[in-house]
């Protein structure tokens, strides 16, 4: 039988002991539980990053097919000389026309987009375009970073670097490697065929 005198300096001493131990351990656990969670958001707003240039990408080419048949045929409406990948499309919203510019730019580098205002007037064509790769590399806008890419055409046969000039491409392969820091390993390959060829039109 207890005879009431309560805990003993041991016990309480055991007891605080103890419940260090557990607080300690839950601690422990919340912070790893944060720590993947914070993982988690860095590599889906990474991968989200990702998607969003790959979809911009896309947009361009096919705004770019939808050029084609619109422009003035002596127009020049795609180009990758001098590491520049530039292309004349129909503007986003309302009437005229756009010249877009990618490039990898910046150091380390980046994958970086440019676009010029709706243009209607030629002259004004004309020296957004001349200018789109000094551009791209002073206004542009940097996204994902990169350690590698090379885009490709396909010729009807095979797929080929893609020559500095020349009509708009029937197919067009994009490879991005990206930089070492990001959460990525390994290229990603984009590969896009105009509409105008899966619709059967050419």
């Amino acid at each position: 039988m207890r005879d009431g005198r309560g805990l003993t300096l041991i016990e309480l001493l055991t007891a605080l002991a103890v419940m260090a131990l557990l607080a300690t351990l839950g601690w422990r656990s919340l912070d790893g539980l944060l720590r993947v969670r914070e993982l988690t958001q860095a590599r889906s707003q990474a991968l989200t990053g990702w998607a969003d240039v790959l979809a911009q990408w896309q947009i361009d080419l096919d705004r770019l097919a939808g050029t084609a048949g619109n422009a003035d045929p002596t127009w020049v409406v795609w180009s990758s000389q001098g590491h520049t990948v530039r292309l004349l499309r129909q503007a986003a919203e309302g009437p005229g026309w756009q010249v877009v510019a990618w490039a990898a730019t910046g150091a380390p580098a980046r994958w970086t987009r440019w676009q010029s205002p709706p243009l209607r007037q030629r002259a004004e064509i004309q020296q957004a375009w001349e200018l789109a790769a000094q551009r791209v590399r002073t206004e542009g806008v940097a996204t994902v970073p990169l350690s590698a890419l090379r885009v490709q055409v396909w010729d009807g046969s095979r797929w080929i670097e893609a020559p500095d000039d020349g009509p708009p491409p029937r197919a067009v392969r994009l490879q991005l490697t990206p930089a070492d820091s990001s959460d990525l390993a390994g290229p990603l390959t984009l590969d896009w065929v105009s509409p105008l060829v899966a619709g059967g039109k050419s």
